[in-house]
């Protein structure tokens, strides 16, 4: 078995940060937005979120059979619609400020960072972006994974809604919950089947378990 690495700095990072730099600060150079409170406090949030999921991340070279593929990019195009479209709508339609609302989002998607971050290092090397079984791979169910199987969905529902709320963007909220949240379900199911077969305690491990909110579902 090839031993896992740990790398900060990646090309889809650096890809990343420019992107979101690119969607908070084009709209307020080229003059369409002048309040610039909300896309700054956005793009720290959306930026300390995705970094400090990298500082966690153990990349493991070991590949198993992967399922449902498919679902993976429509995850990848839910999670990037979720996090630009919000900068998007706010450079069309700026609402009036209000500082509970971003006060608010702001908790949110700090809190959704969180618990992103405690899936990453909790489950270190055994975690991937796609739905598969690595050789030799075991159950994890201790730290966060000990009261939810899907901290790592949890936690980006939440950050997406937060970093939404910040720039009170409700169209943006529609995606999320009409395109997102579905796809998600959708990984999901296919993931847990695909545990249940193949990854050993895996059915006890749902017994004692839920799903994305601890004691309630």
């Amino acid at each position: 078995m090839l031993p896992p690495k740990k790398k900060l700095l990646t090309p889809q990072l650096i890809l990343y940060t420019l992107v979101c730099c690119a969607a908070a600060l084009t709209p307020l150079a080229l003059g369409w937005v002048t309040e610039w409170r909300r896309p700054a406090v956005w793009l720290l949030t959306v930026l300390a979120y995705r970094w400090i999921e990298q500082s966690g991340f153990t990349a493991s070279p070991e590949r198993g059979p992967r399922k449902g593929e498919w679902i993976f990019y429509g995850i990848y195009l839910g999670l990037s619609g979720s996090i630009l479209w919000p900068a998007v709508e706010f450079a069309y339609i700026q609402r009036t400020f209000s500082l509970g609302l971003l006060l608010l989002g702001l908790a949110i998607a700090a809190f959704g960072t969180w618990v992103r971050y405690q899936m990453v290092t909790t489950l270190g090397a055994a975690l991937s972006t796609h739905v598969e079984i690595r050789p030799g791979q075991k159950l994890v169910d201790h730290g966060i994974c000990r009261y939810i199987r899907h901290p790592g969905y949890a936690g980006v529902l939440l950050f997406t809604v937060g970093a939404a709320l910040i720039l009170d963007a409700r169209y943006s909220l529609g995606y999320i919950f009409l395109f997102f949240v579905p796809m998600i379900a959708m990984r999901i199911i296919v993931e847990e089947r695909d545990n249940a077969e193949n990854l050993a305690g895996y059915r006890e491990y749902m017994q004692r378990s839920k799903k994305l909110i601890p004691y309630i579902f």
